[in-house]
Parts: C-alpha cells; sequence; structure tokens
C-alpha cells in the first residue's frame, strides 16, 4: 500500500489526459542505456520544439512526460506516444525497442507507449517504492539526466531536503497549455 498509482488525467477531464508519457523500462539492459535512450528521445523531442519532463519510476526506469493540456482524448495520446516511441526505436536501435515481451526485447530498453490510456497509471512523482532502501520516483531537472545518474540515491530519507531545496521540475506539466498535436505532426512530416 505504500506506492501512490495516479492518471494521467484529473477531474473534470478525466477523458482527456493532461499529459503522456513514455517510460523506459530496462528489464536487463543497464541503467546507461536507459539514459541514453531518454536523451535521444529528449533530442526528437527538442526537434519537434515539444516541451518535456523526466523523473525515475522509482525502481529501475524513467518517465518522459509531455504536456497536453487536456486537449487530447487518451486514443490520440496513445497513438502519438506509439508514434514518438518508434521514432525512439530508429534513433537508437541497438540499444531500444517497442518490443512487449521481455524475452524477445534482447537486453533493450522498452520504450512503453502502452501506459497511456483510459485508467492507466504511473507512480506518482515522489510516492515510496516498496523496495529495499525505500527508493522514490523523482521529478528530475534534464542536466542530471546522465550516465552518472543513480536513481538509487532517490530515497524516502533524501527526498524530503531535496524537494525542500528545489522547485519541482514537475509542476509546470499541470499548467502547461499543451502541445499543438497538428503542428507538431507537420513539423515531423517536413523534416522526413
Amino acid at each position: 500500500t505504500i506506492p501512490i498509482h495516479f492518471w494521467a488525467a484529473r477531474t473534470p477531464h478525466l477523458d482527456r489526459p493532461d499529459w503522456l508519457v513514455l517510460d523506459l523500462d530496462p528489464k536487463g539492459a543497464p541503467f546507461t542505456d536507459v539514459v541514453a535512450v531518454a536523451r535521444t528521445l529528449r533530442r526528437i523531442l527538442e526537434r519537434l520544439e515539444l516541451p518535456s519532463h523526466v523523473k525515475t519510476s522509482g525502481a529501475t526506469g524513467l518517465h518522459i512526460l509531455i504536456p497536453l493540456g487536456a486537449h487530447y482524448t487518451h486514443e490520440e495520446a496513445r497513438t502519438f506516444a506509439r508514434l514518438l516511441a518508434t521514432l525512439g526505436v530508429e534513433a537508437a536501435g541497438q540499444i531500444a525497442t517497442i518490443v512487449r515481451p521481455i524475452r524477445a526485447r534482447a537486453g533493450k530498453v522498452y520504450i512503453d507507449f502502452g501506459q497511456n490510456g483510459h485508467g492507466r497509471t504511473i507512480v506518482a512523482p515522489y510516492s515510496v517504492r516498496p523496495l529495499p532502501g525505500a527508493p522514490v520516483s523523482c521529478p528530475l531537472r534534464w542536466d542530471e539526466v546522465t550516465p552518472k545518474l543513480d536513481p538509487a540515491r532517490f530515497t524516502i530519507a533524501t527526498a524530503p531536503a531535496r524537494f525542500a531545496r528545489m522547485r519541482d521540475p514537475l509542476a509546470a506539466i499541470l499548467t502547461h497549455p499543451g502541445i499543438d498535436l497538428a503542428e507538431t505532426l507537420a513539423r515531423l512530416a517536413g523534416r522526413r
């Protein structure tokens, strides 16, 4: 009962998410590959002029969130997340995959776009995970996502001091007006 998981949508618009998530799941891949895939995805998002936020999962992965501003349906968010995941695999195919079965991933980082959908949840920021050391899902600044990043250092013991000394890097996701999906797709089509 320790971890808190939450939807991407809030009342009064439960049918329209505030963000989409790309969940980077290593399951056998080194965490340095998770970082490399995250940085690759960030470069893609920057080229598309999309804002993004990152946090640890509190376990072994990272979550990349993109603000939607409650403008799109869950299915539209999932479809766009799948497109972004596919672009990530095109750019980092040697270490990234969208193949879901663990045995078929061949030690690659799974870019999970399936966490987008009505009723789907992710672990909440600063939520404690029921793992040794009580790690938390910790919001990060992108400049912290380097090969030296160690998600295990964010724990129930260390998170309060971090939270007290810095603004929440994820807070802006709830106030952002959201991306313009049609404009983004036009940018993407123009770059192909």
